[in-house]
């Protein structure tokens, strides 16, 4: 089993015990998805944000990264646009958000962390997507391991600290001291030199979520 990117141990993280169909019935959980989809382009190279703080595609996707491709592709086919119109575009499109959903429920599914159901829904057959409580687990205690102990943390454990703040997930896994805590040592990394990077891409989630939660749309 390979190790999981942080918008996958994000996503196991956000469905529900029992099994979800979707994220779109919570805003913050929808738009840190694509958040942690967007970080995850650009962290990995596969975009970059120029001087006019427009998106464009700088390198092809990998195939073990097919999980962005919704959000790639999109990128690709449509002129460079800035970050602010993309979180606007998956706010006001109905298909999107659920393209998105199923590539990374489906990739964790493939890395057996999540198990797959269907049923028969209104029109046709639903899925429903199942977390492992054992995966869950490693996720989270990674998490608390890295960032209520003294040491480094990496980029890819504070964005997924930030996503699981922002959308409000964290205090379903961390007691109120622990939140505190690790909310302490997100602004610690904001706003030291070393965390220049991570405060650009946290202040982006702030951006996203804001954008999609006064858009009026479905998501």
């Amino acid at each position: 089993m390979k190790d999981l990117s942080f918008t996958q141990e994000f996503f196991l993280c956000a469905l529900k015990t029992k099994g979800s169909t979707t994220l779109t019935n919570s805003i913050e959980n929808a738009t840190c998805l694509l958040a942690g989809t967007l970080l995850e382009l650009l962290m990995g190279g596969y975009i970059e944000i120029d001087t006019k703080n427009k998106v464009q595609i700088k390198q092809a996707l990998l195939p073990e990264k097919e999980y962005l491709s919704s959000i790639y592709e999109f990128i690709q086919n449509n002129k460079p646009m800035k970050v602010e119109t993309i979180a606007e575009k998956y706010a006001f499109d109905f298909k999107m958000p659920d393209q998105l959903f199923q590539l990374v429920a489906r990739s964790l599914v493939k890395d057996g962390v999540v198990e797959e159901e269907s049923y028969r829904g209104f029109l046709k057959n639903k899925f429903c997507f199942i977390p492992k409580e054992t995966e869950v687990t490693k996720v989270i205690e990674k998490l608390r391991a890295e960032f209520l102990e003294q040491g480094e943390i990496s980029d890819e454990v504070v964005v997924l600290g930030a996503l699981l703040n922002k959308s409000g997930l964290i205090k379903k896994y961390f007691s109120k001291y622990e939140v505190q805590r690790l909310s302490e040592r997100l602004k610690e990394i904001k706003y030291s030199e070393a965390g220049i990077l991570i405060k650009k891409l946290v202040d982006y989630i702030d951006t996203w979520i804001v954008i999609i939660s006064t858009s009026g749309s479905g998501v």
